[in-house]
C-alpha cells in the first residue's frame, strides 16, 4: 500500500517567518537533512525532525522542555511548551487550513495600524513614517509565538544531539602575539582626547518595529562606535542576518564605526552567518578599524572597551585557558597604565540577573579577574530587560543589562522580578541592588485623537539601548527607549 504523502509546509514556513532554502528530502540515517542548500543555516523544522523531536519529549518530557526553555530563555510552563507542541503538530498536519485559523485570529485582534506622519500621532510615531508600526505583531513573543519558535529553531536539538552543529561551526578567529585585536579608541574625526561615544545595544535582530526605530535614533545621535551585544533571531540564519540585522542597521553602519558580538542564537546556525557578517564589515570598514574576531580590545589613554565571546566555546561561559588568558593580560595593561585606565567590559552573557539569588557560571569564570578589580564596567545581553546595578563587595564593577533591544518582554515578567530582586537585597543577598530598572509599558498611555491606541499592549514591556559617552576623566550612560524619551542617566568618575 502507497505511503500517503506528507503535507507540503511552504506556506507554513510562510506565515511563521521563516526565509530561506528548503530542507532537502535526502537525508542521513539519523534524519538529519544531508546537503542541505543553506548549510551555513539551522534547517527548518520539516515532518521528520517534529517527529524526532517528539519521541525527545515522550522520552524524558521534563528535562527536555527545561532545555528547550533554557535554550530560548522562554517564561513559559511545562503545560503551556507542551501544548505549543500539539499546536506545532495540528500545524504540520494540515498546513493550509491552519494558516488560515491564524490569520483570522490575527485580523479580529488587530485594530488600525498608524503609519504615515498623521497629525494625531505624537511626534515620536510620527518621527519615521516608512516603518509600520503593528501593535499585534506576536513575532518572536515567549508565549504568543511559540510554534514559531518551534519551527524556527527546533532543529537545533536534533543536530545537537548529532553532534553535527559543533563539528560544523564557522572558523573562530584567533589573536596572535603579532595581532593581539587591540584597536585604537578614536572618536569619529580620529580625535582620541576629545568626547567619544557609543552606542551599546543588544538581542536586537528581530527586524520588529521597535528595533528599526532604536536603529534609526541610534543613527541620529551620529556616535562614534555603535556595538551589538549579540543575538539575531531565530537561529542567526544567513537571511535573519540580512533581513532582521543589515537592512535595520543601514544607517547606522553609515553613521559610526561597527562591532558585534557572537551569541547562543547565531551559534545555532554554527556561528557562520556571524563570521561572515564580520568578514563583510572588515572588508567595507574604514581602514582604522577593522574587527577581525568576535572579540577585540578597543584602547584610549583614558578607557578601554573589551568585547568577549560567550557563545563559541559553551553558550555563556568563558573558560578556554588562551582567551581568559588574553582577557587578563588586556585588563592587567589597563590598570598598569599611568593614569590607570577604566576598563569596561561587554558580554552577550550576564554575570547575574534580576531576581535571581545566586551568581552565573560566567561570573565563576571570570571569578579571580573580578576579585582583582580588574572590571570596573561591564554591560551584558541574553536577559531581556533594561537595568542599571550598583556595585558591591562580591561585584566591585558597576553593571548593567542592555539585552532590550528588540526581543519581545512580557512587562509583569521584568515587574516581579524587581520586586524579587529588591527583596533578595533586603536580605543579605551578595547580588548587586538594581539602581534602575526598565520597567515600563512599550506604548504611550495616550495619543490624542485616537482612542483606541491608548496602550495597545499594556503586557509588554519597553525596548531600548544606552549611549555612553567618555569624556574628561568621566562616564555618562544614557538610557533611551524605542521611541526615543530618556529614561536613565547617570554619570560616574572614570
Amino acid at each position: 500500500m502507497a505511503t500517503k504523502r506528507k503535507p507540503d509546509l511552504e506556506s507554513l514556513y510562510r506565515e511563521l517567518g521563516y526565509r530561506g532554502p528548503r530542507a532537502p528530502k535526502t537525508r542521513t540515517r539519523g534524519g538529519t537533512p544531508r546537503d542541505f542548500p543553506g548549510a551555513e543555516d539551522l534547517p527548518p523544522l520539516d515532518h521528520e525532525g517534529l517527529a524526532r523531536l517528539e519521541k525527545m519529549l515522550s522520552r524524558d518530557g521534563k528535562a527536555f522542555l527545561a532545555e528547550f526553555r533554557e535554550a530560548h530563555q522562554l517564561p513559559v510552563s511545562n503545560d503551556e511548551l507542551r501544548q505549543a507542541f500539539g499546536e506545532t503538530r495540528e500545524a504540520f498536519t494540515d498546513p493550509d487550513a491552519y494558516v488560515k485559523k491564524r490569520r483570522a485570529a490575527r485580523s479580529q485582534e488587530r485594530p488600525p495600524r498608524p503609519r504615515g506622519a498623521r497629525a494625531d500621532f505624537p511626534p515620536e510615531i510620527q518621527l519615521y513614517n516608512d516603518i509600520v508600526i503593528d501593535p499585534q505583531s506576536h513575532k518572536f513573543e515567549p508565549r504568543a509565538d511559540m510554534v514559531g519558535w518551534i519551527v524556527n529553531a527546533g532543529y537545533q536539538f536534533i543536530l545537537r544531539e548529532r553532534l553535527k552543529l559543533m563539528n560544523d561551526k564557522g572558523k573562530f578567529g584567533w589573536h596572535t602575539s603579532d595581532n593581539p585585536f587591540i584597536y585604537d579608541l578614536k572618536n569619529r574625526t580620529g580625535q582620541p582626547e576629545q568626547k567619544i561615544s557609543m552606542a551599546l545595544f543588544s538581542d536586537f535582530g528581530t527586524g520588529l518595529y521597535h528595533s528599526r526605530f532604536i536603529a534609526r535614533h541610534m543613527a541620529a545621535l551620529q556616535p562614534d562606535y555603535a556595538i551589538h551585544l549579540g543575538d539575531v533571531y531565530y537561529a542567526g540564519r544567513s537571511t535573519e542576518f540580512e533581513k532582521n540585522f543589515n537592512e535595520p542597521l543601514s544607517p547606522v553602519f553609515a553613521a559610526s564605526r561597527f562591532l558585534a558580538l557572537n551569541a547562543n542564537h547565531e551559534m545555532l546556525s554554527g556561528g557562520k552567518p556571524f563570521f561572515n557578517f564580520l568578514a563583510q564589515r572588515q572588508s567595507r570598514q574604514r581602514p582604522e578599524l577593522q574587527q577581525e574576531g568576535s572579540y577585540f580590545c578597543l584602547r584610549h589613554a583614558r578607557y578601554q572597551i573589551i568585547g568577549i565571546d560567550t557563545a563559541f566555546h559553551e553558550i555563556g561561559r568563558h573558560h578556554k585557558a588562551e582567551l581568559n588568558g588574553w582577557l587578563r593580560q588586556r585588563l592587567e595593561e589597563g590598570k598598569k597604565s599611568s593614569p590607570p585606565l577604566c576598563n569596561i567590559l561587554l558580554s552577550q552573557n550576564e554575570p547575574y540577573d534580576l531576581g535571581e539569588k545566586n551568581f552565573t557560571p560566567l561570573y565563576r569564570d571570570l571569578k579571580k579577574i573580578i576579585d582583582n578589580r580588574l572590571i570596573d564596567f561591564w554591560f551584558w545581553g541574553n536577559a531581556h530587560y533594561g537595568a542599571l546595578y550598583a556595585k558591591n563587595e562580591a561585584a566591585p564593577f558597576v553593571g548593567s543589562c542592555i539585552g532590550h533591544g528588540g526581543h519581545p518582554i512580557y512587562r509583569q515578567q521584568i515587574i516581579d522580578n524587581r520586586a524579587k530582586h529588591a527583596e533578595l537585597v533586603r536580605k543579605g543577598s551578595a547580588i548587586p541592588p538594581a539602581l534602575w530598572v526598565e520597567d515600563g509599558p512599550k506604548f504611550p498611555d495616550h495619543i490624542p485623537g485616537r482612542p483606541e491606541w491608548k496602550n495597545p499592549r499594556p503586557d509588554l514591556g519597553n525596548h531600548g539601548f544606552c549611549l555612553m559617552e567618555l569624556e574628561n576623566g568621566k562616564i555618562k550612560l544614557t538610557y533611551y527607549d524605542w521611541l526615543q524619551k530618556v529614561r536613565h542617566v547617570a554619570e560616574y568618575p572614570a
